[in-house]
């Protein structure tokens, strides 16, 4: 039996965590309405229009994808699947699992063309959507063969999914025109739907009277519009007040949990990007702040010193980019003249 097994407050401990996807979707009534508008043709077994949702960390991009994706189940039957492409991050292994969990027959064989042709066979008498979460993960070269290849067969419909739209306009033109999407944005949370959000997970996740409205206040201005932090924040301030035999969630309870939720959040998003993101983001963190010809500077120094074949500077302003659009750095114009940026990290 695990300490969760004997939890006093949190009664229903997957309703915290990130996979979960709750019987509603709140806060996302425009969202939902631009994936339903888009992807509604494949109830009438023709072909939907791809979709590329782009926004930070922590907006609900994931949960409401596969609430859509439910939903259209459920009401009228439209198959759907969903791929991470951090764990299926080249084109053949996303095609396998294509195939594989849709059952296609003879699709077996170890050859990209035989399973290619297998499943526009069957995508003939059957519309199916495709989410493909980070997309962004993939190197460039899969990336291309996965949308290229994917986005052009009958009856498929993909959700691309990821943190920045910088993804997309670095796609080749003819990948772009071939996808032609739907781009259906993001917002942050504000503090109002934070809170809404965590009122209705302590509902179905909570004992009665574990915590405050109060308490699910200073949650929700804490976690700064990202709701995986929020809700990971309630989990670890629940499990600390069970710990302590507290009775309720008490504000002690709440910093603690949100500092250890940060610290998650970030190694997570460090985890899942190269070794120049983190070198960048190693680079920045050792100083109060950088401008952005000095790190140029000090990255090819660095790389010099370690053996590492640098990355272009158009790369480099790229992974910068990429790494604000993450809550990792952030950038502000430099007091000085001409385009020049200074980093720092969020701490």
């Amino acid at each position: 039996m695990t300490y969760e097994d004997e939890s006093l407050l949190l009664t229903d401990p997957e309703v915290l965590t990130e996979t979960h996807v709750p019987p509603d979707i709140l806060r996302r009534t425009e969202q939902i309405k631009e994936l339903l508008g888009a992807l509604r043709p494949a109830a009438q077994r023709t072909k939907p229009v791809h979709c590329w949702v782009y926004g930070n960390p922590g907006t609900g991009k994931t949960a409401t994808t596969k609430w859509v994706l439910r939903r259209l189940a459920e009401e009228a039957g439209v198959r759907g699947m969903y791929v991470n492409c951090w764990e299926y991050p080249t084109y053949f292994s996303v095609l396998d699992r294509l195939v594989r969990e849709l059952r296609v027959l003879g699709a077996e064989r170890l050859t990209v063309s035989f399973k290619l042709e297998r499943l526009q066979r069957y995508l003939g008498t059957q519309p199916v959507i495709l989410v493909l979460d980070e997309i962004d993960q993939p190197a460039p070269k899969e990336r291309y063969s996965i949308l290229y290849n994917l986005c052009q067969l009958g009856n498929l419909g993909l959700v691309c999914v990821c943190n920045s739209p910088h993804v997309y306009f670095e796609l080749e033109d003819r990948v772009k025109s071939r996808l032609n999407p739907t781009a259906v944005y993001f917002p942050h949370y504000s503090a109002d739907d934070l809170l809404a959000i965590l009122e209705r997970r302590s509902e179905y996740a909570l004992a009665a009277g574990a915590c405050s409205q109060e308490v699910l206040s200073s949650i929700a201005e804490l976690a700064n519009g990202d709701a995986r932090v929020a809700i990971q924040t309630l989990r670890n301030a629940t499990l600390l007040a069970d710990r302590e035999r507290a009775g309720r969630i008490r504000p002690s309870h709440i910093h603690a949990g949100w500092n250890s939720a940060k610290d998650l959040k970030k190694a997570q998003r460090l985890r899942k990007l190269t070794d120049h993101h983190r070198l960048l983001y190693e680079l920045i963190a050792q100083r109060p702040a950088i401008l952005s010809g000095d790190l140029w500077r000090l990255y090819l120094r660095t790389c010099k010193d370690r053996g590492l074949k640098p990355i272009a500077v158009r790369t480099y302003s790229d992974y910068c980019n990429e790494l604000v659009d993450l809550d990792l750095i952030q950038a502000k114009r430099a007091a000085i003249q001409g385009k020049v940026r200074e980093f720092s990290v969020l701490r």
